[in-house]
């Protein structure tokens, strides 16, 4: 794979290439972590859809000092933590879910 930085730049260029590029070099290991925390793979594919998403709308969300695959893995664990914690209340009231 090419470097994460031009890939990015191509990204907010809407480059659909950079981002199957992307798709294609982390999917799996983002589904390994998301098949430790769920059974469900209808779940894991819902997240890591939310995942790469978020990455095609806001491509500057997955830049700075980090290499792109750990913004994607924080971003994954975010949204596993999310997925959790909707599971133990799900009304997702503030007031009532902390």
């Amino acid at each position: 794979m090419t470097t994460d930085g031009p890939l990015l730049e191509r990204l907010k260029f809407r480059d659909k290439t950079a981002l199957e590029l992307i798709y294609d070099e982390y999917y799996l290991l983002l589904w390994k972590a998301c098949c430790r925390e769920f059974d469900s793979q209808a779940d894991c594919e819902r997240i890591l859809t939310e995942v790469f998403r978020q990455l095609w709308e806001h491509p500057h969300q997955f830049s700075g000092n980090k290499r792109l695959l750990f913004y994607l893995i924080e971003c994954t664990n975010k949204k596993i933590v999310a997925k959790k914690r909707e599971r133990q209340c799900p009304f997702l009231d503030e007031k009532t879910c902390s």
